[in-house]
């Protein structure tokens, strides 16, 4: 067991990693934009945040997922928040309430994102907690991801996009790949307004 949270912990460090060296190697020559995309997505996750109290076995390994996004941007930089859950149908799942920010490059009409996360989750029921009771564990995590608008200059916005996120309380561990549709919404740069382009 502490083997495969040590693999865990490694990979998680790893994208984060990979994620800061893109940011600081990506192309500064291309213009930017500002807008804010709002999305749902829908997707499945492998999780082994909670173990069981019988033996002590990691258990909902694979779970359904469903979230939504607000993420804006002026130029690259990207900020903005996240929910999600992961229900069942006995009860038991978990909510999350996250803050995301970070990076973002424009490649035509297809927007890239390399994001951090951190937030809380709560997890429904809680074996041995008083009754009511759902306590709020911290996480940190990755978000990658890429969406493109449907038509060029329209309003209708998907993609994907896969994140993983690690909990030091429960020494857990989430990844989970969906898929997202949304809006978005754009305005010209307010340094560049009055501009002629080229």
């Amino acid at each position: 067991m502490a083997r495969i949270v040590t693999c865990e912990r490694i990979v998680a460090v790893l994208a984060a990693v990979a994620v800061a060296s893109w940011t600081a190697t990506a192309a500064a020559d291309e213009p930017g934009e500002r807008g804010i995309s709002l999305t749902a997505w829908a997707g499945g996750a492998i999780d082994r945040s909670v173990t069981a109290s019988d033996g002590g076995h990691r258990v909902n390994a694979a779970t359904p997922i469903f979230g939504a996004t607000g993420v804006g941007n002026i130029e690259r930089v990207a900020i903005g928040g996240a929910i999600d859950a992961t229900p069942e149908v006995s009860g038991d799942g978990s909510l999350s309430l996250g803050a995301l920010l970070g990076y973002q490059q424009q490649v035509g009409r297809t927007r890239v994102r390399a994001l951090a996360e951190g937030g809380e989750r709560r997890f429904s029921p809680v074996v041995g907690a008083p009754l009511g009771a759902n306590p709020w564990i911290p996480y940190a995590g990755v978000r990658l991801g890429a969406a493109r608008t449907i038509p060029a200059h329209g309003f209708i916005e998907v993609g994907v996009a896969w994140l993983a996120r690690t909990d030091d309380r429960l020494d857990g561990f989430m990844t989970a790949v969906a898929l997202e549709i949304g809006l978005r919404l754009e305005a010209p740069h307010p340094w560049n307004q009055g501009t002629r382009e080229p």
